[in-house]
């Protein structure tokens, strides 16, 4: 490789001096510009003088100027910069150090005065580098000469403290002139290395021993209405003077750390590297400083330097600001641990308590997700997981489904989840009865949890199939009844109980033909009733039309379904109009083609809401293994105790039928018409065929079990009620629908070691940012759901009768006010 001349510069322009000092122009001028020729012309001292040759970009360059930030340091040592504002700033030709200042002051709006221009190296961002001349600068600018553009940082240097008397305390030797009162409480006298451990002994005998500290109050001056935090005081001798070691400079910035906590004092690095750190307090005027570095040929990091009085009152001084989330999560991991539903604002409580940290319920919030993942796991390596993670469900339980899906980035979106144990129980021992429904979920990625249940024979809830989505949509809906579909083809036709809209409407209908009845949910039928009202009602108007409706769709006779919607109409005729034209068929009983037992609402998976509201900020894999752990204890309780009963029937349908049992004296038989019955029962006259299991009050057609009218002419001819129950009210079926089990999946964490070069999808994590305000889950226990579950009292205005708002901030009282005026 040929050797170049000196005078050789990439990327730079030759500027001989003279053209900024003219007198110094040599009396010869150059014929020839090559490096060789000018060498002979000039003298080195020239080229050699930064101030005599500029180094000129070749093309332009852009400083990218950070300012107002602060920096924070990692345990290994990496520093990241946060916070503060970003400005541009273009080098022009010949810019010097000055002319740079001068132009980033006035980008900035400040000035020069105490300016600190520091930068990183190329792939260095442990150490600092500080431009205090031109030849910094222009080093600078050469470090960076491949690039466009490149970091700056514009720091501020602090103003010398003020001389004033201050009260010192009395001069000691130089060689006592160290703080300690006790061995560091929780670094343990472990950390404490003697040198002649890791140093030869003609290296350990040249260090001058250090004599016995002598303990000093950093805070001579005295602070009021402080009260030093109880859990804070263990940290108060982390640090304890001049020769004091630490294993590494990391484990020293930790101990800095709690010092500072448990001292109640801000402070920041002068110089933060991988050798050495100065740290001094953030208060103006105040002399606490500290200096440590590492000791030659060792790994040890030695305090070299201290000064321990403080002059401001840091007892006064919130220092939180050093308290990172990695670094409180770490804090509160223990205590997540003991209690994981502890709330943000108690967590904030007692860091406040404990440690005299003040944090913000976001901050609070992110330290305990963190505090999590470092427990659990990450959020986002459990998405990476997912295929693993199918796999191994469909392995470890065979005849299940687990399926997933992504979109074209590979980030999630959405995992339909069915256990051969609940898919075979609900074929083999439930009605043909679902409810759809869904619940959001409120872990860091959002998303929501859409849910297929049944019911037993002794009307509990029967988890069959869920999903997890990233948003609720008519999209993410159809692909789930399509994946059902599959599990559920040719076992006859099934009746869902769910809401109207969000395309269940169409896809149903779409997906299941024939083979399905959709029976809207009353809940969302009440709720979209009351919302779609324009007039104005009272509150006890709205309560009376949502009664009314509920009444109308329970009334399994036209007569009564007809003079509950007359009462509406007397009320509201709009809410009458609105009920007459929302498909009476798909929730009266009085039109419905399906049978869905007297069960009028879909929120019937009330044990999903309960086990979503326990594990639903968990990772999604250990989110999908709890629902799993949580269904596999159901399943195994329900199969225990329903071995231990002695009725034909199960408990509940065992109790109703009783019930009717006992309606049987006041009924009686009037006539016959072959296989019907005309009986009467509180002057009301009924018609009951046994051969079809009906009878004219639609009881027995709704419930499954014989009504006290059918008893009646049950017990005349001898037969017992029992043999005219629906078969899925029996004990064998119930105990059929929880005959199989459903078996754990062991190690659902893969390695992440293990590369993915077997064509494995990386999962990423859906794109969903958390919403601000706490997201709600429904807990709703059966039997509670009814016309006042959602209608609450809302505020009347005296003055034109709208609701929501009262006469102080009515809009038509301040209009008439501001015409009169």
């Amino acid at each position: 490789m040929r050797r170049l001349h000196p005078l050789t510069f990439h990327r730079c322009v030759y500027r001989p001096p003279y053209i900024s000092n003219p007198s110094s122009r040599p009396p010869v001028s150059p014929t020839c510009k090559s490096p060789r020729v000018l060498a002979k012309i000039y003298p080195l001292s020239y080229f050699h003088n930064p101030y005599k040759m500029a180094i000129v970009p070749s093309k332009k360059m852009i400083a990218i100027c950070h300012y107002g930030g602060e920096f924070e340091t990692y345990e290994d040592g990496l520093m990241s910069y946060s916070g503060g504002e970003a400005y541009a700033v273009d080098l022009e030709v010949d810019m010097q150090l000055s002319g740079f200042k001068q132009e980033v002051a006035e980008t900035i709006d400040s000035s020069v005065d105490g300016m600190l221009v520091k930068y990183f190296l190329p792939g260095n961002k442990k150490n600092l580098i500080t431009v205090s001349k031109d030849k910094d600068f222009h080093r600078m600018v050469n470090y960076y000469k491949e690039s466009d553009q490149f970091e700056v940082f514009i720091l501020k240097e602090s103003p010398p403290a003020k001389k004033k008397p201050v009260r010192r305390p009395q001069k000691r030797p130089a060689e006592t002139q160290v703080v300690a009162v006790l061995p560091p409480a929780d670094l343990g006298p472990a950390n404490v290395i003697p040198l002649n451990e890791v140093m030869d002994n003609e290296t350990a005998n040249s260090i001058t021993p250090i004599p016995d500290p002598v303990p000093i109050d950093p805070f001579p001056m005295p602070i009021t209405n402080h009260e030093q935090p109880i859990a804070a005081k263990q940290w108060e001798n982390l640090i304890t003077g001049v020769g004091q070691r630490f294993h590494s400079l990391a484990e020293f910035r930790e101990a800095l750390r709690k010092y500072s906590i448990a001292h109640g004092f801000n402070y920041m690095y002068k110089k933060n590297e991988n050798q050495r750190v100065t740290v001094k307090c953030k208060s103006d005027n105040c002399p606490w400083r500290i200096h440590a570095s590492r000791l030659s040929t060792t790994q040890l990091v030695c305090i070299k330097t201290m000064r321990p009085t403080h002059t401001c009152q840091g007892g006064l001084i919130k220092p939180a600001f050093r308290a990172t989330r990695s670094w409180v999560g770490n804090l509160i991991k223990e205590k997540v641990k003991d209690s994981p539903k502890i709330k943000p604002k108690d967590i904030a409580n007692d860091l406040k308590r404990d440690y005299g940290i003040e944090l913000n319920y976001s901050q609070a919030r992110r330290a305990k997700e963190y505090a999590r993942e470092q427990l659990l796991g990450s959020y986002k390596d459990a998405y990476s997981e997912l295929p693993y993670f199918c796999e191994k469900i469909m392995e470890t339980n065979p005849g299940s489904l687990a399926k997933f899906s992504t979109h074209e980035d590979l980030s999630f979106h959405r995992l339909f989840v069915c256990f051969h144990a609940s898919i075979s129980g609900f074929i083999q021992g439930c009605r043909p009865l679902l409810f759809l429904d869904s619940t959001p979920l409120n872990s860091r990625y959002q998303g929501m949890l859409l849910t297929a249940t049944a019911a037993d024979g002794n009307d509990g809830a029967f988890p069959v199939a869920f999903a997890v989505v990233d948003e609720e949509t008519d999209e993410n809906w159809h692909w789930f009844l399509s994946e059902f579909k599959n599990l559920v083809l040719g076992h006859g036709p099934i009746t869902f109980v769910a809401d109207f809209q969000k395309g269940l409407r169409e896809s149903l209908p779409d997906i299941f033909g024939g083979e399905c009845y959709h029976a809207y949910c009353l809940g969302y039928l009440a709720e979209k009733l009351n919302k779609d009202l324009t007039s104005h009602f009272s509150h006890d108007a709205r309560r009376l039309m949502v009664e009314d409706l509920y009444a109308a769709a329970h009334e399994p006779k036209l007569e009564g379904f007809k003079k509950y919607t007359e009462d509406i109409k007397a009320i509201s005729p709009e809410a009458y109009n609105w009920i007459i034209g929302s498909e009476p068929d798909h929730w009266a009983n009085a039109f419905f083609g399906g049978l869905r037992y007297n069960h009028m609402t879909s929120n019937f998976g009330h044990y999903f809401y309960s086990w979503v509201s326990e594990a639903n900020e968990l990772p999604i894999t250990q989110m999908i293994d709890e629902l799993r752990s949580k269904l596999m204890q159901l399943i195994y309780a329900r199969r225990v105790e329903s071995s231990q009963w002695l009725t034909r029937l199960t408990p509940s349908m065992e109790e109703k039928l009783k019930t009717e049992i006992i309606k049987v004296s006041s009924v009686q038989v009037l006539r016959t018409h072959g296989s019907k019955f005309e009986v009467q029962f509180g002057g009301i006259n009924d018609i009951v065929d046994i051969e079809n299991w009906d009878c004219s009050c639609k009881v027995w057609l709704l419930t499954g079990l014989p009504c006290c009218h059918a008893i009646a002419v049950l017990e005349n001819y001898g037969r017992s009620p029992y043999d005219h129950c629906s078969r899925f009210v029996h004990v064998e079926m119930y105990q059929l629908a929880y005959a199989d089990s459903i078996n754990p999946i062991p190690n659902i964490e893969r390695s992440m070691d293990i590369e993915l070069d077997d064509g494995t999808i990386l999962v990423t994590p859906p794109p969903t940012a958390r919403t601000p305000g706490r997201t709600k889950i429904r807990k709703v226990a059966p039997g509670q759901v009814g016309p006042a579950d959602f209608l609450k009292r809302q505020l009347q205005c005296g003055k034109c009768k709208g609701l929501g708002h009262n006469k102080r901030s009515c809009k038509e009282v301040h209009e008439q006010y501001a015409t009169t005026s």
